[in-house]
């Protein structure tokens, strides 16, 4: 029989809290006298002497000294000791776990508890590599807004509601619904109403399984949720008809195949971590308000949920197959659903075949931490960011992320941010990147990037390289690895001045840090290449590049308003420009995100961007009948157009510019279509690009028919 010691309290605590009718907590040291005195003298491995121990079951009394754990215990599982999880909880005051916690698979498991941590060198396991858990094991974390932390002060402070590791720990989750197809994509268009599609694959959903369907145009909302009612193969019958058209076909441009085929992912895991559903807002009766944009909003949920932290160097953390919803506490620095916090190099932690959905505050987060590879996940729904590494550290470096989806992230209010989010200041830590949230936010460049969806976002972008609050690592070292990425459906406002802007872009890199020359004469950094990116229907650019050595090569760019905007060194090579695409769900590039309200502040509009794309049509040089015309380049740019390939609606283009625009032109009906316009910015003397409180579209309009 174990001995366990019982920490109660004192008779007078006992006594107020009978009279005030609170449960008393009892933290239950679960391990004998020897091992605790080993643990603590000696330091011995739990992993090691875990594996050499009996497993002993939650549900046996003897496992506990006479009485198992009930409502507010504390819980401690002592180094040297394995509890199987054989029986659901009630809800606990905490799990701390020095030994072994392991679920048991073969039914449904649920823990309920204020915290789940793993310390020292505590391991949880849900599920191993070999053999993952097949039934449905669930984590519930309760309580209510606190600023408490039940480990560490200041910056290493942990909070409460959560599941996670401290100053070492391991986590091992490796959930059967990591075989399941994460995402794919439409093998057919569907329309509003239809309540079957058509993948490009078959799939091993189940009835029941939730999915999401992306956005096909300009508008991010349109981002979908169905439960499966049935599969078969390839084909998946909804439980209720779609509210939006969705597009599902590959098109080929003078011999390149243009995919804009919506994604499709699974949200329904068999692991689960979830907050008990204590919303500050439910219904989302909170709105973002953008007094630019006059009466639009748009509603969200924000609360206090689980969170999920691996802080303090922990020795690994593998997790797969597992589904996080309600999850992040809004306005509350360093609470994310999964978040490594100063956990240092990690070679040995993945975060594989996931889910984050409802999140009241980002997704993914590495900060402080290097080499974790993040593979075939999905993010719905996600305030703020979704994936990110967060400060610039040097130790945020070698970062993988691979084949992850997000479908619909948004921009919050101030007061919902973690850092406030002032557009005036830079940089995490200076409260600027909430402002500009992205679906992957990057401010350690050297990290690796390769076959992401970034799927709709509102007032936001698809992959952002901010450096702008500076990062550890050497200009001459910067080496940004990103291939075979997509971006779409990125909503932008009109308003915006250059200062502020940086929102409706697929992809934006901006590496130069606050305070640095604003107009260098040179790149700031090395050569380096963003290769076969797709973008299509975002609010305002494609991509955004400023004084990096950036090359755009082997891309594809369609139903843009500004396809390449490159500012400062910049090259463009090999890439399909495509005015207007066959996708006939929201055709216009984001027309319908740019506000053509008079409202104070709101002084260009979507008439205004035409007339003067049209002025400058009508005024270049040489042009052809039809539409289809030679670029008019300034005779001081340094610029070169080489290799154009005009056909129908799409060109081809090889060019090098040191500040170069890319427009399609715009027809009677005001389509963009046919032609690659390309012209180099006015010289500073100007004030044309200088003047920081210009309007955006005014700036476009002056730099179009200067």
């Amino acid at each position: 029989m174990l001995k366990i010691t019982c920490v109660e309290r004192d008779t007078h605590q006992r006594e107020t809290s009978k009279i005030t009718e609170r449960f008393s907590r009892r933290r239950f040291l679960q391990g004998t006298t020897a091992a605790l005195a080993t643990s603590a003298v000696m330091g011995q491995s739990a992993a090691q002497s875990s594996e050499e121990s009996t497993p002993e079951l939650w549900s046996d009394p003897e496992t506990w000294g006479g009485s198992t754990p009930s409502a507010g215990d504390e819980v401690t599982i002592e180094s040297g000791k394995h509890v199987l999880l054989d029986q659901n909880t009630t809800n606990l005051g905490g799990v701390t776990v020095h030994g072994v916690l392991e679920f048991k698979d073969g039914a449904y498991r649920e823990l309920t508890s204020e915290y789940l941590l793993a310390e020292g060198g505590g391991v949880i396991r849900i599920g191993t590599e070999d053999e993952p858990f097949q039934s449905k094991a669930v984590i519930t974390l309760t309580g209510s807004e606190t600023d408490e932390s039940i480990r560490g002060s200041g910056e290493m402070a942990i909070g409460t509601k959560l599941f996670g590791t401290f100053d070492g720990g391991i986590i091992d989750i490796h959930g059967a619904a990591r075989e399941k197809t994460d995402w794919t994509k439409l093998g057919a268009s569907v329309n509003e109403g239809d309540q079957q599609i058509q993948l490009t694959e078959s799939v091993n959903w189940d009835a029941g399984d939730e999915i999401v369907l992306a956005p096909s145009g300009t508008d991010p909302t349109e981002a979908e949720r169905r439960t499966i009612a049935s599969v078969d193969g390839d084909t998946v019958e909804l439980d209720s008809g779609l509210d939006h058209d969705h597009f599902g076909e590959l098109q080929e441009v003078e011999g390149r195949t243009v995919d804009m085929r919506a994604e499709v992912g699974l949200l329904t895991r068999n692991v689960v971590m979830r907050g008990s559903n204590e919303v500050s807002n439910p219904g989302g009766d909170g709105t973002y308000e953008n007094p630019t944009k006059g009466d639009t909003s748009l509603e969200y949920e924000t609360g206090f949920g689980a969170h999920g932290i691996f802080a303090k160097d922990p020795k690994r953390v593998q997790i797969e197959g597992m589904e996080i919803y309600h999850a992040g506490q809004t306005g509350h620095k360093a609470r994310y659903p999964l978040h490594f916090h100063h956990a240092n190099e990690q070679p040995d932690s993945y975060i594989s075949n996931n889910s984050v959905h409802d999140s009241y505050q980002r997704g993914y987060n590495s900060h402080g931490t290097g080499s974790v590879t993040y593979e075939r996940n999905v993010g719905y729904d996600i305030n703020g960011h979704c994936f990110l590494v967060e400060e610039g550290l040097e130790a945020e470096q070698n970062n993988v992320f691979r084949e992850n989806l997000v479908v619909f992230n948004r921009r919050v209010r101030r007061g919902d941010r973690p850092f406030g989010g002032r557009a005036s200041a830079s940089g995490d830590t200076n409260e600027q990147n909430d402002f500009r949230p992205a679906a992957f936010w990057i401010s350690n460049p050297n990290n690796v990037l390769e076959g992401n969806h970034a799927a709709g976002g509102y007032l936001a972008n698809g992959f952002f390289y901010d450096g702008r609050g500076g990062f550890e690592v050497d200009t001459d070292d910067v080496d940004i690895t990103f291939r075979n990425n997509t971006a779409h459906t990125y909503s932008a406002d009109a308003a915006l001045r250059y200062k502020n802007l940086a929102r409706g872009f697929g992809v934006f890199i901006q590496l130069f840090p606050d305070g640095a020359e604003q107009f260098p004469d040179f790149p700031i950094t090395p050569e380096h290449s963003l290769e076969g990116l797709t973008a299509y229907n975002n609010g305002h650019s494609a991509v955004w590049t400023e004084w990096s050595h950036t090359t755009l090569e082997s891309s594809v760019l369609a139903d843009f308003r500004v396809g390449h905007f490159a500012l400062g060194g910049s090259t463009t090579r090999d890439n399909l420009f495509v005015g207007s695409s066959d996708n006939p769900v929201g055709r216009g590039g984001g027309r319908d995100f740019f506000s053509t309200s008079d409202s104070e502040g709101s002084d260009a509009s979507t008439e205004d961007y035409d007339d003067a794309v049209g002025k400058a049509i009508e005024e270049k040089e040489d042009g052809e009948a039809g539409g289809k015309q030679q670029p008019k380049k300034k005779q001081n740019g340094n610029g070169s157009y080489n290799d154009s390939q005009p056909s129908g609606d799409s060109v081809g283009v090889s060019s090098t510019s040191r500040t170069t625009q890319y427009y399609g032109t715009v027809d009677g009906t005001g389509v963009l279509n046919d032609t690659l316009y390309y012209r180099d910015a006015p010289s500073n003397e100007a004030n044309e690009f200088d003047d920081v409180n210009q309007p955006i579209r005014q700036r476009v309009r002056a730099l179009e028919v200067s």
